[in-house]
């Protein structure tokens, strides 16, 4: 009965609200994605068997306005409707709450299944999350959340555990008192309960035996500060830093800079330190761990060709561990109709090259819209591999829009590589807006 209480209790706001809503904002999309299926590796002398499969993804979201309150959701279903795999249905709520906002004007209120993001702490809760705005200019914002953690299906039969051993609470305070000036103190706990189970262990004479396995739930303690400034309403600074009270390490830090040298030209540039995110109640803590750095640069020139807002890149990236690196280049040129860009990896991450290419176009203003892509790359499969492997890949797609709230999409999709010699894909769906005013 448990898993349905929070489902009951937006259906049952959202019906009370509808009849005095001001306002819907609706979207709907629905796919049918089909593909043929090798089920097993044929015997020699007999021909392969293939089954084509048909599988349906609908995404609904909705807010539901009325004054100062909302009701929102994100759900997500898919279904086989030619050959079952698995369980052939499921289905995942990854929103569904009840929002008040700038109540007696200082509060905003968020009561539900919802996705927490607060500087150092981020997951999906179901439970409560406060915004408290205080100053002559709201300038000081204290935010509080803590709920029970979402199973991981997102659907509504996980709760076997209590809430001291699965859930997410905690806090942060922002600060926008100086202009251009962002300032974020942060503080979260998290506990994530494992599920117990059966194994086999050796007992005082070494013979095998079945043991009951029960783990304490994996504990996670972190602080954090984050930082953002704007320069001149043209350069762009963020950095951030988290520490790992668990663990007592100095968790992950990380610096960007975003520099307009003139109109055309951007230099951008970041540095990340990362350790391992490791809970404190697992197996895996007691294992030494290494660090890695990572640097990145890039550069950026913008400029208008053929009616359109072209930006010209390039860029480089690299990670660095104890005794070795991995290497990262990017050059490139994108804009909203068409691009083409080159990546290439080096070092310990393996070695690959690859070239994309996109060309989309407005065929009929406002009513049918071509894409397409084309994408071709090397790798090596492991360390032993001299020779590369290719894969070719390529999208051809039509986009009909017959009115502003509607548009159907149909594409094709192909790959060939070491394994598939020539695999094809299809997709069709449709896409519904709705916002009115009641």
């Amino acid at each position: 009965m448990r898993k349905f209480i929070l489902l009951t209790a937006v259906l049952f706001f959202a019906v009370q609200l509808s009849g005095l809503a001001q306002t819907l904002n609706l979207r709907l999309n629905n796919y049918f994605y089909t593909w043929k299926r090798l089920d097993a590796v044929p015997q020699q002398g007999t021909d392969a068997e293939y089954t084509t499969h048909l599988r349906g993804y609908q995404n609904l979201s909705f807010d539901l306005n009325y004054g100062k309150w909302t009701v929102s959701s994100f759900i997500q279903t898919d279904e086989d409707v030619i050959k079952k795999v698995g369980r052939g249905f499921s289905y995942r709520f990854y929103d569904a709450y009840i929002k008040g906002t700038n109540l007696f004007n200082a509060l905003d209120l968020k009561l539900g299944r919802q996705y927490v993001s607060a500087g150092s702490g981020r997951g999906t809760i179901e439970g409560a999350n406060f915004k408290l705005k205080l100053g002559q200019k709201k300038e000081y914002q204290i935010t509080a959340y803590g709920g029970y953690l979402t199973p991981l299906e997102y659907d509504f039969s996980g709760y076997k555990y209590k809430l001291t051993d699965n859930f997410l609470a905690g806090g942060q305070f922002m600060f926008y008192g100086v202009k251009d000036l962002t300032v974020g103190m942060s503080y979260a706990m998290k506990r994530r309960a494992l599920d117990p189970y059966y194994t086999l262990r050796a007992d005082e004479i070494f013979q095998p035996k079945v043991v009951y396995i029960e783990t304490e739930s994996k504990a996670e303690q972190y602080g954090g500060l984050d930082l953002a400034y704007r320069l001149m309403k043209k350069h762009n600074f963020y950095a951030k830093a988290y520490y790992d009270f668990n663990r007592m390490k100095f968790q992950r830090g990380e610096f960007n800079a975003s520099i307009a040298l003139n109109n055309k030209w951007r230099f951008s540039a970041g540095y990340f330190y990362r350790e391992p995110q490791i809970a404190y109640n697992t197996i895996f803590w007691v294992f030494e761990h290494k660090k890695y750095q990572e640097v990145e640069g890039g550069l950026d020139y913008t400029a208008d060709l053929l009616g359109t807002n072209l930006n010209v890149y390039g860029r480089f990236g690299g990670v660095f561990y104890e005794n070795d690196n991995s290497l990262k280049f990017q050059l490139g040129a994108s804009s909203q109709w068409y691009g083409l860009g080159i990546t290439k990896y080096t070092g310990y991450a393996g070695e690959s090259e690859g070239v994309y290419a996109y060309f989309n176009k407005e065929i009929i203003k406002s009513l049918l819209t071509l894409s397409s892509s084309l994408n071709y790359s090397r790798y090596n499969l492991g360390n032993e591999n001299i020779e590369k492997t290719d894969v070719f890949g390529g999208m051809l797609g039509l986009t009909y829009r017959p009115i502003s709230k509607l548009s159907i999409d149909a594409q094709g999709q192909f790959i060939t590589n070491e394994i598939y010699k020539f695999d094809t894909r299809f997709m069709l769906g449709f896409n519904y807006w709705l916002f009115t005013k009641f």
